[in-house]
């Protein structure tokens, strides 16, 4: 019981020693080697910065899991805003699959509105998990948690975190997959074999990463509802998630860490990106996604 604390800590600080430099290296080569007026290379710079954000305060929350919070209530909910708010922003980022004309000839103020009016919203979204982040006290610790005053408030929370954090992006993930397959198997694109390579890795890794954490919620959400009804069954749930829960919901900063291996393989194939015919915002933005 005492190594799961230092479990997830240590995941937590392998993302950090990675993912940081990873990321920084990822954006000093956009900024190198393309064309710093084109809207495409702005939102990759802007998600490299959001995964930078999301694993600069990794530090703070190796603490929290190891030993008690001593930096304050106000501070608890400053990096709490800050996770929810990289996670809303890149549920922000799919939902423009849908709209794929508005950054085709797209004006600077169009295009500085438009990333501005994404972490508004992203700021925005991450208001309901501030509001219910608190300093708990716990056996032996205090720490930065989740205070949820009945259980219908927490069957609520656990449900729009489920849809806001994980189906919503990962079936426009899975439909950008499906339309990008498409087009390879069509013969849109050249250099078949490795562009779906790579998106089936962009598509696992997402799932992968993020899975476990949001099963871990769907557990929370059976415990809730089985509370009267399974008693012993809802409490072994409740078991489960206190056990696994820290680790869980560290392998999703992996995302973050890992996606700049990923980005490698997608610039030198955006080098041919410019000479294939057609539409290809599903390329692009299934890696907004993640």
């Amino acid at each position: 019981i005492l190594l799961r604390p230092w479990a997830g800590g240590g995941l937590m600080g392998l993302c950090f020693l990675v993912g940081v430099p990873g990321n920084i290296a990822v954006i000093v080569f956009i900024v190198r080697h393309f064309k710093k007026d084109n809207f495409t290379v702005h939102l990759m710079l802007n998600l490299a910065a959001a995964d930078i954000l999301c694993l600069i305060n990794l530090p703070v929350w190796i603490y929290n899991q190891l030993y008690s919070w001593s930096i304050g209530q106000s501070s608890c909910k400053f990096f709490t805003a800050l996770v929810y708010c990289i996670t809303m922003l890149s549920v922000y980022r799919c939902l423009q699959i849908r709209h794929p004309t508005l950054w085709t000839g797209m004006s600077k103020r169009r295009e500085r509105a438009l990333l501005i009016s994404g972490w508004a919203l992203a700021l925005l979204f991450s208001c309901p998990g501030v509001l219910t982040q608190e300093i708990v006290q716990g056996e032996s610790k205090k720490s930065c948690g989740r205070i949820l005053y009945s259980d219908e408030y927490r069957l609520t929370v656990a449900i729009l975190e489920m849809l806001l954090a994980f189906f919503l992006p990962f079936t426009i993930i899975l439909t950008s997959y499906c339309c990008l397959h498409k087009k390879v198997t069509q013969g849109a694109f050249s250099h078949r074999q490795r562009l779906t390579k790579l998106v089936t890795r962009i598509v696992v890794t997402f799932f992968i990463f993020y899975a476990p954490h949001h099963i871990i919620n769907l557990f929370q959400i059976f415990e809730i509802l089985l509370k009267s009804s399974l008693p012993v069954f809802s409490a072994k749930l409740h078991e489960i998630r206190n056990s696994t829960g820290d680790i869980a919901g560290s392998l999703t900063f992996i995302n973050s860490c890992v996606n700049p291996f990923l980005y490698a393989r997608l610039y030198i194939l955006l080098h041919f990106i410019s000479t294939f015919p057609g539409n290809h915002t599903p390329l692009v933005l299934l890696l907004w996604c993640c």
